[in-house]
Parts: structure tokens; sequence; C-alpha cells
């Protein structure tokens, strides 16, 4: 028995001894009062859940996405205050509440509080504002309860993960002569035809210089020398669009950005996979930016069709918003991940003289350059590009990225 119910025990003895009723109903009154509030403390809880319930768990900028808010009391015991602190991202927008602070770094609560009666289930709606790109996390989440007379009786956490992913806005390309041609049909600047690695055409003779990847085990076995599998060629032309993330001056670790200059090169990125995609390219992307898994770059293999474009605008919504690498070195391995003859669409707000060196190994190598400039200094970097020797030209998207409608490369 707690010192609490002994000291009331003891009023009700002190007042039935004394002959005094005051007494006796004060102690009969603040125990049972003890009894209701250790009711709710041990028995609050039982039966109780939360549900959160999003339409789409991935949305595009400017969307508002609905999010179902489900609690449910699954006993006959009523709860007069039942609350529900929903942990999530701090950038992550509600429009009906905005998040409170919390005691979590980069966390915010989303918080409920309902009145439950015996057996009730009751859902609220809100909308989930995708204003920001990014991937954005969801929960723990807490449950609390309290008594009639309002004191907190019992609380639990549960894991109740999820997250919300935002895609970068994308707007057409209208594009200069040049652009407008369609990828597919467009003759590669190498003479040598580029193999598709999907397309199994049979197996020939070993040839010296071959890949040992290419070395057919099973037929080699059956011969009495070595062979070769064969590929037919690609009549799909193969574009990788590279992104550069830095957007400050100094060396890419500092870790110095520009947000809006990054969402405008991000947008201008998004805009132009999705126009290449729909002129039948085979399209993807290389980044030097962190990605949710943690990898130094980011790299879509490029490929063809309209549902391609899920995994670029993924990949695009979870960069990070630092650089991990300079641009110089993301170029440097791009020969390990894309055959010669590919067109490298380059996307950047800095100086091209950083990337001269490996741009020009590029163009050695088979592969064709032209490079996009972004910001308030892209008329400055296309004229030093085109001296340096690379295709160039100004990515214009007028305003800003949030209300342009069209991306425009000039020149």
């Amino acid at each position: 028995m707690t010192p609490r119910r002994s000291f009331l025990l003891g009023l009700i003895v002190i007042g039935a001894v004394a002959s005094g009723p005051g007494l006796i109903l004060l102690g009969v009154l603040a125990l049972l009062a003890d009894a209701l509030s250790t009711l709710w403390s041990t028995r609050g809880l039982d039966r109780t859940s939360y549900e959160r319930r999003i339409d789409h768990e991935r949305a595009v900028w400017g969307d508002a996405v609905p999010m179902e808010l489900t609690a449910r009391n699954a006993k006959a015991l009523p709860l007069p205050w039942f609350r529900v602190d929903d942990y999530a991202s701090e950038e992550l927008t509600v429009r009906e509440r905005p998040l409170i602070p919390s005691d979590r770094p980069g966390r915010g609560i989303l918080r409920t509080t309902w009145t439950m009666g015996p057996f009730q289930r009751a859902t609220r709606l809100v909308h989930l504002v995708a204003d920001r790109r990014g991937v954005f996390d969801l929960g723990p989440v807490r449950l609390s309860v309290a008594d009639v007379f309002g004191r907190d009786a019992a609380m639990v956490e549960h894991p109740a993960r999820g997250t919300f992913l935002v895609r970068p806005r994308s707007v057409p390309v209208r594009a200069a002569e040049g652009w407008r041609e369609p990828q597919g049909t467009r003759r590669a600047r190498s003479h040598a035809l580029i193999e598709d690695p999907t397309l199994y055409a049979g197996v020939r003779p070993y040839q010296r210089g071959d890949s040992p990847r290419r070395l057919h085990h099973r037929a080699t076995a059956r011969s009495t020398r070595p062979l070769s599998k064969r590929f037919d060629p690609s009549t799909v032309r193969t574009i990788v669009v590279v992104l550069d993330v830095q957007t400050q001056d100094g060396p890419s670790w500092l870790l110095a950005y520009d947000e809006d200059l990054l969402e405008s090169l991000v947008v201008a990125t998004a805009s132009l996979c999705r126009q290449f995609l729909a002129a039948g390219a085979a399209v993807g992307l290389a980044a030097n930016g962190w990605s949710r898994s943690l990898a130094r770059t980011i790299f879509v293999a490029p490929q063809p069709g309209p549902r391609h474009l899920t995994a670029v605008s993924d990949s695009l919504a979870r960069l990070s918003l630092t650089a991990s690498t300079t641009f110089a070195h993301l170029l440097a391995t791009l020969p390990m991940r894309v055959t010669p003859g590919a067109l490298l669409v380059l996307v950047s707000s800095q100086d091209p003289a950083n990337v001269a060196v490996p741009a020009r190994r590029l163009a050695a190598a088979g592969y064709e350059l032209r490079l996009v400039c972004i910001g308030p200094r892209a008329d400055e970097w296309r004229s030093r590009a085109v001296r340096l020797g690379i295709t160039a030209s100004i990515g214009r998207l007028e305003p800003d990225w949030r209300t342009s409608t069209v991306l425009e490369p000039v020149g």
C-alpha cells in the first residue's frame, strides 16, 4: 500500500473514532480519486493505438498530400485526455498544425490531443506540404494519457517509422536548335558502334583486348579456343546528365552551399532528364553529392523509357545540399560507368576551368560533352567554356526555379 493511501485510510479511521463525518467524507473522496488515477495509470494505454496513413509517400515539389491520423480506444475505460506526439523531420511542413520543437536534434513533434469514449475510433485529416525537396522521416510515436483530473498517468513509445519523399519540380525545355533533334537517332561522334549488353547476339572468337567479362565460359569449355560474347549495337542514344552539386567557391570539403542556386541546378537537371527520356534516349544521372545511403556519389545507369524518370527523380530527391567530392573527380570516374560515345550533359554553376583537364580526356576517349551553365555568372562561365573548347549554353529559369514555367538553354 502506498503512503498516500495509508494516510487516507488513517484519515477515515480518525474521522470514525472522532465522529467526524466531514473527515470520513473527505477521506473517502480522496481515496476514490486516488483509485481512479491508478486505474488510468495502469489501464489507460491498454488496447489503444495510433495510425497514420499517407495517400502518397512520394510527391512532387508544390503538392499537398493528405495524411489521415487515426486513434483507437478499444476498451470500456474512457480516455478524457489522449495525446499523440508524432516525431518528424523538423523541415516537414504540415498545413493544419505546425510542428513544435522537441528534445531531439533535427526532429519536431506533430501533436494531436483526443478525448476518447469507450470503444471509439476517431480520424483527423492533415496535409503534408511538399515545399522542400528531400526525404523526411516520420516516427517514433509517443502515446500518453491523463486521468480525469488532467494529471499525466501513463506514457509509451512505439517506433512507427515512415518516410515522405519530395521530388524536385521539372519544367518543359524550350530548346534551341541542336537540342530539338531526336536524341535516339543522332549520329555518335565516335565511329565505333556502341554495343548494348542487354542485346545478346551469340559468340565470336576471342580477340586481343576483349574484357575478361566478355568471355563466354560455357562456350569456351565446349570449344577448343576461347570465345567472347557478342552483342548487337544499340539504336538508342545514351545520355548522362552530370550534376555539379557544389554552389560555392572554394574546396568542396567546406560544405558551404547556396540553397536557391542548388535547387535551380536540380530543377534544370530534372527537366533535361525528362526531355531526353521523352525524346527516346537512354538517360542516366551522375552527381557529386551524398545520398541517403551515404554513397559518395550518385549514379543512375542509363535506361530508356518514361518509367526511368522515377528512378532519376527519386535520386535527385535524396541528393544532399553539399558536395561530397569535386566535380573533376566525378568526371574522371565516368569512363568506368558509361560506355564511350555517350553524350555527357554537364550542369554546373562553377568555373569550367576547374574541369578542363577531365573534359579533354573524356572528349579524347570518344564522349561528347555539352555544358549547361546555371546561376548569376552563367554568361561568364559559358564564354570561358567556349574558349576552352567545350560546347556550352546558358540554362535560364526565369524569374526563379520556384515559378519558372520553362527551361531555356541559350547559346
